[in-house]
C-alpha cells in the first residue's frame, strides 16, 4: 500500500489490520527456534513490524503537521 497518500483515518485502520496480522502471526511462532520454518516467520515477522513502524512513522508526522 502507498502509505504516503493516506489520510490519517486510513492509515489508523490499515495499522488496526497490520496488528491483527501481526497477532495471527505471533500464535504460529514455530517451537524450534532453529528450524528453517523459524527463520521464514521471523523474516515474515520482522518485515511486518516494519511496515507497522512506517505506518506509525507516517501518523505521527501527520499528526504533527496539522495545525
Amino acid at each position: 500500500m502507498d502509505i504516503e497518500n493516506m489520510n490519517i483515518f486510513q492509515l489508523e485502520e490499515y495499522l488496526k489490520e497490520l496488528k491483527g496480522e501481526l497477532a495471527k502471526l505471533d500464535k504460529r511462532r514455530p517451537k524450534n527456534e532453529a528450524s528453517e520454518d523459524f527463520e521464514d516467520w521471523a523474516d515474515e515477522h520482522e518485515e511486518l513490524e516494519d511496515v507497522i513502524d512506517d505506518v506509525c512513522d507516517r501518523i505521527d508526522e501527520i499528526a504533527q503537521n496539522t495545525p
